[in-house]
């Protein structure tokens, strides 16, 4: 990538630091200056790209989608307003930040996405990959295995968004991956377990929804580990300290966190629930 890009917009953005280093060196995502501002350039594969562009026009004016606000076709170039911090980085940053001013980051106009990932379902079809996609910690059990992941996966993924940032986080993160792997445990393995003692018993559906018997057989281990963490530490489980969260928080994230994604409540329902509008 030139040390600058002109964008389709005929801006010029020039390249200050590397944000992210990818395998290859003309794939990093860069920061970038242009008239005083910062920006975030991000090359991707051409189907992304394309893809983006796509979705940019058949989402155009959406407040839930993060857009690209310029591209560069030349070099399949997205450019993004830049932003110092995460979600995630600012809450650990300040664990004492209130609860009730938590709530107004979901009251933003903008909510994150990345389309590098994305998958625009069809009949709501479930999709199979050859390998789990995202970060574990935020994946549904099903995302975990790659198997039967459906729209319901992404609103477990957003319950678990949810119960972080009305802190919760101390139940979801994994703070030691390798010391995880000293122990022969992987991520996904940890992950499993850990959401089937908050959010279990573990249904039947679950497993029909993934339909792998070599998935099925590890899930199902997991589960047994879980029921007998939960009926040692009964406080473990979800309905126990969620309390704290407040009863319509409650109310929605205990059916945004539903093990069988057949029962999942949809994005419609937690959109429409009282908790957006509740002062607790």
């Amino acid at each position: 990538m030139a040390s600058s890009v002109i964008g389709k917009s005929g801006r010029v953005y020039v390249q200050d630091k590397v944000l992210q280093r990818q395998w290859e060196e003309k794939s990093n995502i860069l920061r970038a200056e242009s008239e005083n501002e910062f920006f975030v350039l991000k090359p991707v594969r051409r189907p992304f790209y394309e893809l983006s562009r796509t979705l940019a026009a058949e989402f155009a004016g959406s407040r839930r989608l993060r857009m690209h606000i310029d591209c560069n076709e030349i070099e399949d170039i997205l450019v993004y307003p830049y932003f110092r911090d995460t979600l995630l980085g600012i809450i650990q940053n300040d664990p004492d930040f209130p609860t009730t001013e938590r709530k107004k980051f979901y009251n933003v106009d903008v909510v994150l996405g990345d389309f590098d990932i994305a998958f625009k379902s069809e009949g709501g079809k479930a999709r199979e990959t050859p390998h789990a996609i995202g970060n574990a910690m935020w994946r549904s059990p099903e995302g975990q295995t790659g198997k039967g992941v459906t729209k319901a996966s992404d609103i477990f993924s957003f319950g678990l968004v949810c119960i972080y940032t009305l802190s919760g986080g101390e139940f979801l993160l994994l703070n030691d991956y390798k010391e995880l792997v000293k122990q022969g445990i992987s991520a996904e393995q940890e992950i499993l377990t850990r959401h089937f003692i908050y959010f279990g018993p573990v249904p039947e559906g679950l497993y029909k929804q993934v339909n792998d018997k070599n998935w099925c057989e590890a899930m199902k281990e997991s589960s047994e580990i879980a029921d007998l963490a939960a009926k040692d530490q009964p406080e473990l489980r979800f309905t126990s300290w969620s309390q704290e969260l407040g009863s319509a928080a409650q109310d929605m994230i205990y059916w945004m966190t539903n093990l069988d994604p057949a029962h999942r409540t949809t994005i419609d329902h937690v959109l429409s629930h009282r908790w957006w509008q509740d002062r607790e």
